[in-house]
């Protein structure tokens, strides 16, 4: 086990012993996909004890480990988002809606994280950013919400509003993706990594050591894994793909794969 793991599992052990002793809910800060996929063995194996993973909704990227006790009655993670939508108040986190002020102006993900992290604000205590052409919803831990929306008036150099909202105020935006169909040797994890983000087969491979590719939110190092069809992959730095099967076999015995890209 490396240190980096060794020690996100002993933060989140803390966490759970602090769980016990004071019966209410208690978080981690955000987690990376990396980091969610070390903690997810020991968050499956504490479920029925209330230990979930929580991102604000449900595709985030980055999510908190929570622990809810059991008289909130909270049992699968579906009851968790209704719990945090019914009782903003329990949530651990909440929404920086942010406007852009400037007529045309076109912010970016790294535009808004940048001017974040420019006043203070640790990686870990922001969750996803969810960019639409007027601005942003940026998730943040409930303890630092207010004093972004008093002081985060710049986005790079381009002036915006920000004001907190609850998750139950969360606009979901219906996602971009463009199909994708091309023909690759096997279903094996490397070839399929190639196909979905335009990156050489060797790319692929290396990326996949690097932990740079999850599969299902899984870290996946095995460049031979066989993919079923259905699973979400990500490539960190490239991007999210839906794999949806086969569609046939080209004259050369190769398979036709079909994906769902996100863009």
């Amino acid at each position: 086990m490396n240190e980096d793991k060794k020690l996100l599992l002993n933060i989140i052990e803390d966490k759970y012993r602090s769980f016990q002793k004071s019966y209410s809910i208690v978080t981690t800060d955000f987690l990376d996909m990396t980091q969610a996929s070390h903690a997810a063995s020991f968050v499956r194996s504490h479920q029925r004890e209330g230990v979930f993973f929580y991102g604000g909704y449900e595709d985030a990227t980055r999510k908190m480990v929570v622990f809810i006790p059991d008289y909130l009655a909270v049992e699968t993670e579906e009851e968790l988002f209704l719990h945090f939508k019914d009782y903003p108040e329990d949530c651990p986190m909440a929404v920086l809606d942010v406007k852009i002020r400037e007529k045309g102006a076109v912010l970016k993900h790294s535009d808004y994280l940048g001017s974040i992290l420019g006043l203070g604000i640790k990686r870990e205590k922001t969750g996803d950013i969810m960019v639409r052409e007027d601005g942003a919803q940026i998730f943040v831990t409930r303890e630092i919400a207010d004093y972004l929306a008093e002081n985060y008036y710049k986005a790079g150099r381009v002036s915006v509003e920000a004001r907190v909202k609850e998750i139950k105020d969360l606009i979901i935006t219906e996602a971009n993706t463009k199909e994708i169909r091309v023909s690759v040797a096997s279903a094996r994890l490397d070839n399929m990594i190639s196909a979905a983000f335009d990156v050489s087969r060797k790319a692929a491979v290396e990326a996949i050591g690097r932990g740079l590719v999850f599969v299902d939110d899984m870290e996946n190092k095995k460049p031979d894994y066989s993919l079923k069809g259905g699973e979400k992959l990500v490539l960190r730095g490239k991007g999210k793909a839906i794999y949806k099967g086969t569609s046939g076999t080209s004259k050369k015995g190769k398979i036709y794969v079909n994906f769902d890209r996100y863009i």
